[in-house]
């Protein structure tokens, strides 16, 4: 009767342990803002799908996950009896830093990798460029000077600051406004005073503007206009 039972016993905890074995069927993906973001990580995760539960080294999982830099966080849990819940969080880029770098929200800087189609445009951000650490107060200048530059219908598109704090203002078309280290709104209002008057419409025909000067201004031109001929 003994051995009996322990058999049943046996039996019964083998066909318990069959049941435990359920293959993955789900991964439910939270806090995917946008949607696009939940799409990566079904993607990433689609190996696991008919795995055994149980099985998934979860710790493998995240560690897969993070290897998408715009992902900032991933924490998988398992959910009797066959699915796999994913909690992410995503960069959200407010700007492009150093040409190949992004300028998340919350002032850190990754390296963009993996798929970014649905998250970002980022050709559509604005492009800084600074000495290392400085991308905020990059940031910060390049916010306070876009509205003066506006009213007058100049689209600002990025703010280079070089290692001794001079500043250089892109618009649109590429034209170059040197601001210097100092009096930095001054100067720019001193070439807005005036651009209505003597430069609107010729911006694509400049390079350069430079305000570093006490008084006025210098203008580089694309193709300099040619010397009039001198009279015979």
């Amino acid at each position: 009767i003994t051995f009996a039972l322990l058999g049943m016993l046996g039996l019964a905890g083998w066909a318990f342990w069959q049941k435990l074995q359920v293959p993955v069927a789900h991964v439910v993906v939270q806090g995917a803002t946008p949607e696009a973001s939940a799409d990566w990580v079904r993607r990433d995760l689609s190996a696991v799908i008919g795995q055994d539960i149980w099985q998934v080294d979860l710790n493998a999982v995240q560690a897969q996950l993070l290897k998408n830099t715009w992902l900032t966080r991933a924490d998988v849990r398992r959910v009797w009896p066959d699915t796999l819940v994913v909690q992410i969080a995503i960069h959200h880029p407010i700007a492009r830093w150093q040409g190949d770098q992004l300028l998340d929200s919350d002032g850190s800087v990754f390296q963009p990798n993996g798929m970014s189609r649905g998250l970002a445009n980022t050709e559509a951000l604005p492009n800084l460029s600074g000495p290392d650490g400085r991308q905020w107060a990059v940031w910060e200048r390049y916010l306070s000077l876009k509205p003066a530059l506006a009213a007058e219908g100049l689209e600002m598109t990025g703010l280079i600051e070089n290692s001794r704090g001079s500043l250089d203002v892109m618009v649109q078309g590429g034209t170059k406004i040197r601001l210097g280290t100092e009096q930095i709104e001054s100067r720019l209002q001193r070439l807005l005073d005036v651009y209505q008057k003597t430069l609107v419409g010729k911006l694509d025909q400049i390079a350069v503007i430079d305000l570093r000067y006490t008084n006025g201004f210098a203008v580089q031109w694309r193709n300099p206009p040619a010397a009039p001929k001198k009279k015979k």
